[in-house]
């Protein structure tokens, strides 16, 4: 499959799809199910990323003291949120789970933070600047439905390699300390929090608190 976005943006959803009805009707004891769904994510995600660049710049923006226009159901734009709370935490929720490292990597997770960070600042919003920093990755997930919860083989670093140069200078030890942490409630979601390292006992006491 071509990775560099070469053909529009519709050759990508149709590639997505008839991947998606191939894998539909394969036989669960057919050996190539796990190839083909890794095809069949890998080709959905970059059909998402295609249309992101293709369609991003057409859609509308609100005109002031007016109405927001229309618009249909379906969006390029990623679903989550952005909050900055009073205490200086960058709060980021990704409305999907955290790849698994042993899946091809598409780009997809760092592309939706950066779009969230990019429609937060384009409201207005501010993003704090971390000199040294704790990042939290806590995804919510679901024990019985086969998620890979061995750290190695979760695609964390698309979290870090999106926030540099945003919220911090660089990834390395001696500027993020990273916590990785899993709540099995089944919402399938990603949290991802970035404070001051001096406010990490904060955090964790809260979170300890809190439930």
């Amino acid at each position: 499959m071509n990775q560099r976005n070469e053909h529009p943006a519709s050759f990508y959803f149709q590639e997505a799809y008839h991947l998606s009805r191939e894998l539909e009707q394969m036989p669960k004891d057919s050996k190539r199910r796990s190839q083909v769904a890794d095809e069949t994510l890998s080709a959905a995600e970059i059909a998402v990323l295609a249309a992101r660049r293709t369609f991003g710049s057409m859609l509308e923006k609100p005109k002031q003291g007016g109405k927001a226009p229309k618009r249909m159901p379906c969006s390029t734009e990623i679903t989550g949120t952005v909050s900055v709370s009073r205490e200086g935490w960058t709060v980021i929720r990704l409305d999907t789970l955290l790849q698994s490292a042993r899946r091809r990597t598409t780009g997809y997770i760092e592309n939706s933070i950066l779009e969230l960070l990019r429609q937060w600042r384009g409201t207005g919003g501010v993003l704090p600047w971390y000199k040294h920093c704790f990042v939290i990755i806590m995804e919510h997930s679901n024990i019985r439905g086969g998620n890979v919860y061995d750290s190695d083989n979760k695609e964390w670093k698309s979290v870090t390699n999106a926030l540099k140069g945003l919220l911090f200078a660089d990834d390395d030890q001696l500027t993020v300390s990273l916590i990785l942490d899993t709540v099995p409630d089944g919402k399938g979601y990603t949290e991802i929090v970035v404070l001051p390292h001096r406010d990490a006992g904060k955090y964790l006491s809260d979170r300890t608190l809190g439930g």
